[in-house]
């Protein structure tokens, strides 16, 4: 069985690891700190037999191995941070086989890996009462921009403002000003504070 772990923090890699070997002692496992390695391991012609990923990468959040999981057919688990209603419907639409939080504890972590080792569906508790709650929560969907826009907000993220923004990008104030408002418009954000947030979410840096 080859198995690609993939985290940010070596100490969760370790754990994920130690679980899988206890129920796997067989198990090759292959381990990935970044998205380059994590793409360059899933796209080789080793094919894996399972996933277990993180979302927060580079203090954002990123879809891109979920992605590719379920590109090439291969069943994977989700283990992170990141719980919210955006990212339960964003992650169901690449076939998720198992969600755990990292706040839910190690036996949140075995149960989810055990689901995706066995065909089970898994979520846990936290994960679950996510999902099911009517609370009405700010959304943190992904933004539709264009280059301009994102150079603009990349600038931005990084606690530029916007007058030190316009000089680095070398572009009239009135330029930028345009790039944040369609952005703002293009994706129904009530303010600028909310496109930011929104894009610092999403990982910025893939």
């Amino acid at each position: 069985m080859r198995i690609l772990i993939f985290d940010d923090h070596e100490a969760i890699r370790i754990i994920v690891k130690q679980q899988v070997l206890e129920i796997v002692p067989t198990a090759e496992i292959i381990l990935c700190d970044n998205l380059d390695c994590a793409k360059r391991s899933i796209l080789d012609k080793n094919k894996f037999h399972f996933i277990i990923c993180d979302l927060e990468i580079n203090a954002g959040c990123n879809t891109l191995v979920p992605e590719l999981s379920f590109q090439h057919e291969i069943p994977f688990m989700v283990y992170t941070s990141h719980v919210n209603k955006v990212l339960i419907n964003e992650l169901e639409k690449f076939n998720v086989n198992s969600y755990a939080s990292k706040i839910s504890g190690i036996e949140a972590l075995r149960e989810g890996v055990v689901s995706l080792f066995t065909g089970k569906k898994y979520q846990c508790p936290l994960v679950v009462s996510t999902a099911e709650s009517k609370e009405q929560i700010k959304a943190t969907d992904k933004l539709s921009l264009t280059g301009g826009q994102k150079m603009v907000l990349e600038v931005l993220a990084k606690g530029f403002n916007r007058e030190e923004a316009a000089k680095i990008l070398k572009i009239k104030m009135n330029t930028l000003n345009n790039h944040i408002a369609r952005a703002r418009d293009l994706n129904d954000c009530e303010n600028f504070e909310e496109l930011l947030r929104r894009y610092r979410f999403w990982d910025h840096l893939s």
